[in-house]
């Protein structure tokens, strides 16, 4: 009986972490909405460069020590010695708070200059100020998510990013009405206060249910691995060097594209306008159904690692190829969707038919970023984290070039050029080379050409319906609406009629859910 309500346990665990991972996403794209009809173009674009010294900031704190978490605490795991993940957590912790606390001194002491002087927009300093102190407290509640998630014990981490959020949102909410009538230097400042705001109340969720299962813990076993320092940098220093350089170089790429928007326009508020309306508007709604993957994503690289420990190759390659497919099948899903109703979505999310323009532009990208997603997650599971290194780094070498070429002399239209060029490069890069170090074969007709006859049709198909059933009898959002849910009817319609999926497909998943501590373990009854 026990160890039914176990399993149990870890179902619902699971099931929340994949409905909160949803449920945030949502609620942030939802506020980002907010925040772009609140401070408009230009406010959108002085936040959008804040938030991307903040990522490279966020990602030297961070980046590299909790995937290290998640994948050594696992394989302690699956060895029988849930000791020695304690140990795991405790180095990595103290290594984190080390880097992060010299990350959030070095952000309070040159907020100035890196504002004035390398992001030439003295409007974000306060903003750098406050963002500096919720670094430490990030980088503790980043390893502590990866412990539980490698513990498959998700209800903390789950819950929690759901409470940060909302108290993130009450906070700015509640204050806009008096920080942002002072100036858009102000508005900004709010949210990155509520940013940090944000993090205080993560750490202490997490931290107090950490404390609340030592408690209940019954092993006291004295843990026996050596050499932890090293098997955390080990795997951490590759992922963190790439994220670093990424990081590094994407602000780079920010503050050039801003740069060369200005000389194109040869205006500076219509370039942060713009700036914020792409960086701010587009990609975001592009990147937002990329959430469906999120919580997915999330569990791959310590159950990859699982697999790749115990060394059973056939249902390693064969879990691998399935994923793969469906993948493909929900990238391929919302490029239909894109592509069908931008019009629409970029008129009613925004009021702004431009943004549905460029979304319709850039829709047929969707499949790619997917795939792209998920398989640098696999490949850190089977230890291939230097490749996506090298991978992730030429990529952003290859956008600043283009962006320094591009937008100066094109402005947006470089832009997404840029863009396209990018989202092709890396995912093909790194299906390649999971397809070589794995063997699987690449399945053009299960994984490329069914999926995309299937959402072309489906495509048509609804279009055709919202433009003569129900776009006459409806509102722009109802019509929408049900223009979407009839797209989901056909594509699933379409997808049984060609073969891409059967009921062993659903077998499969629910199985998953019945054996939580197989998951993604075993293969569907036929392989594809």
């Amino acid at each position: 009986m026990g160890k039914r309500m176990k399993r149990q346990n870890i179902v619902m665990g699971t099931l929340i972490l994949s409905a909160s991972s949803i449920f945030v996403r949502m609620l942030g794209f939802v506020f980002r909405i907010y925040l772009s009809n609140t401070m408009g173009a230009q406010g959108m674009g002085v936040y959008t460069l804040i938030l991307s010294l903040y990522g490279l900031c966020a990602t030297v704190a961070t980046s590299g020590i909790a995937g290290a978490v998640s994948k050594l605490v696992a394989e302690e795991l699956v060895r029988g010695k849930p000791q020695n993940g304690l140990r795991i957590l405790r180095r990595a912790v103290g290594i984190s708070l080390l880097i992060s606390c010299a990350v959030g001194v070095v952000m309070f002491v040159f907020a100035e200059p890196i504002g004035v002087y390398i992001l030439k927009e003295p409007r974000t300093v306060l903003s750098l100020r406050l963002l500096a102190p919720g670094m430490p407290l990030m980088s503790v509640s980043s390893s502590l998510r990866g412990y539980f998630i490698a513990r498959r014990k998700v209800g903390n981490p789950a819950t929690g990013q759901v409470v940060e959020q909302f108290v993130k949102m009450a906070f700015i909410v509640g204050l806009m009405g008096y920080w942002l009538p002072k100036g858009l230097e102000y508005g900004c400042a709010l949210v990155v206060l509520g940013i940090t705001v944000g993090e205080v109340v993560c750490f202490l969720y997490s931290l107090g249910g950490f404390l609340w299962e030592r408690t209940h813990e019954r092993h006291r076993a004295k843990a026996d691995i050596q050499g932890v320092t090293r098997k955390i940098l080990g795997f951490a220093v590759p992922v963190s060097v790439s994220s670093y350089a990424r990081s590094a170089l994407r602000l780079l790429e920010d503050v050039l594209i801003l740069s060369g928007l200005k000389k194109f326009s040869g205006k500076e508020d219509v370039a942060t306008g713009e700036y914020g309306s792409i960086k701010g508007m587009v990609m975001p709604l592009l990147t937002f159904p990329l959430s469906l993957l999120s919580a997915f994503v999330v569990t791959l690289t310590p159950e990859i690692s699982r697999l790749h420990t115990t060394g059973n190759k056939a249902r390693l390659e064969n879990t691998i190829s399935t994923i793969l497919r469906y993948t493909s099948i929900v990238g391929m899903f919302v490029m239909c969707v894109f592509m069908s109703f931008s019009g629409e979505l970029g008129e009613i999310i925004y009021k702004d038919a431009q943004v549905g323009e460029m979304l319709r532009a850039l829709s047929w990208l969707c499949p790619f970023m997917c795939v792209e997603m998920v398989t640098v997650s696999i490949l850190q599971g089977l230890g291939e984290q230097v490749s996506s290194l090298r991978y992730s780094v030429t990529d952003s070498v290859l956008r600043i070039a283009l962006v320094y070429v591009l937008i100066p002399y094109s402005g947006a239209k470089g832009f997404m050029l840029m863009v396209m060029i990018s989202n092709l490069y890396t995912p093909l890069l790194n299906l390649y080379r999971l397809l070589k170090v794995t063997h699987i074969r690449l399945k053009l007709g299960d994984w490329v050409l069914k999926p995309g006859l299937a959402a072309l049709v489906t495509g048509q198909m609804a279009r055709l319906a919202y433009n003569y059933l129900l776009s006459p009898h409806m509102g722009m959002w109802q019509a929408t609406i049900a223009g979407v849910t009839l797209a989901v009817a056909l594509f699933c319609v379409i997808l049984f009629a060609l073969g891409i999926v059967s009921p062993r497909d659903f077998k499969w998943i629910f199985s998953r859910l019945r054996r939580p501590g197989k998951a993604l373990s075993a293969e569907p009854e036929k392989a594809y």
